[in-house]
C-alpha cells in the first residue's frame, strides 16, 4: 500500500528546474526515490551510479529530453542490475537517452500523458545516424528484455524525429508497462517486489 501510494505521488509531482541526480528518503521500508532531471551528460553514469550505490531498493523517476545515449544506456543497465524500478510522471517528457535510462526498469510506470520518445543516434557533428551507437542500442534494449520487434520498431526512427511511446504501442510490441490513469489507479500483479533488499510485497491489485 505504502509504496503504490508513493509511486501514485511522484507520478503527479512538479518538475524541477535544473538538471539534477538526487535521491530522497521515501521513509522508514520504502524505497528511495532517485529523480532524474534534465539533460544526460558524458559523467552523468558514474555520478548516477555514485548516488545508487548503497541502494537496497528505489524507484527512479526521469524527466529529460535526452543527451548521451552512452549514458542513458550506463544508467539503464545500473537501474536492471540493481532491480530497480523507473516511471515518467503524469505530463512529463523522457525522450531519447532519457527513455533508453527508463527501459532498464525491472518494472516501468507512466503516468498520465507522460511522453516516452525514441529515435537512431546521431553524430553530434554531422547529425546523421551512429551505426556504433545504435548498435549498442539495439544490444541494450534487448539485454532489458525488449523482443526484436520492439527494437526495430524503436531504432528505426530517424535522428531527427521521435517515435513517441504510447501505452498501446507498448503493449503490441511486448514491452512492459504499467500505467498510472487519471482516476489514480495503478494495476499491478500480485506480489510484486521492489528492489533486491528491504523489498516490499504488493498484493493488492490496484489503489483503493
Amino acid at each position: 500500500m505504502r509504496f503504490r501510494m508513493l509511486v501514485f505521488a511522484i507520478a503527479w509531482a512538479g518538475s524541477a528546474h535544473a538538471a539534477t541526480i538526487s535521491v530522497q528518503s521515501a521513509g522508514p521500508e520504502k524505497p528511495a526515490v532517485v529523480i532524474v532531471h534534465g539533460t544526460l551528460e558524458a559523467a552523468d553514469g558514474e555520478r548516477f551510479f555514485a548516488k545508487v550505490a548503497r541502494l537496497p531498493s528505489a524507484l527512479v523517476r526521469f524527466e529529460s529530453n535526452g543527451g548521451s545515449v552512452v549514458t542513458g544506456i550506463q544508467i539503464g543497465e545500473i537501474i536492471r542490475l540493481r532491480e530497480f524500478h523507473t516511471i515518467v510522471p503524469a505530463g512529463a517528457r523522457c525522450a531519447s537517452a532519457c527513455a533508453l535510462a527508463w527501459l532498464g526498469g525491472s518494472q516501468r510506470f507512466m503516468g498520465p500523458g507522460a511522453r516516452i520518445g525514441l529515435h537512431a543516434a546521431s553524430d553530434p557533428r554531422s547529425g546523421q545516424t551512429a551505426n556504433v551507437a545504435n548498435a549498442l542500442m539495439g544490444a541494450y534494449l534487448t539485454r532489458v528484455g525488449l523482443p526484436y520487434s520492439a527494437v526495430v520498431y524503436l531504432a528505426r526512427t530517424a535522428p531527427n524525429s521521435v517515435t513517441w511511446l504510447s501505452f498501446a504501442d507498448a503493449k503490441r510490441l511486448g514491452i512492459e508497462v504499467t500505467l498510472l490513469n487519471a482516476a489514480g489507479k495503478l494495476d499491478l500483479p500480485a506480489r510484486t517486489r521492489v528492489g533486491t533488499a528491504g523489498a516490499l510485497d504488493l498484493s493488492a491489485p490496484a489503489f483503493p
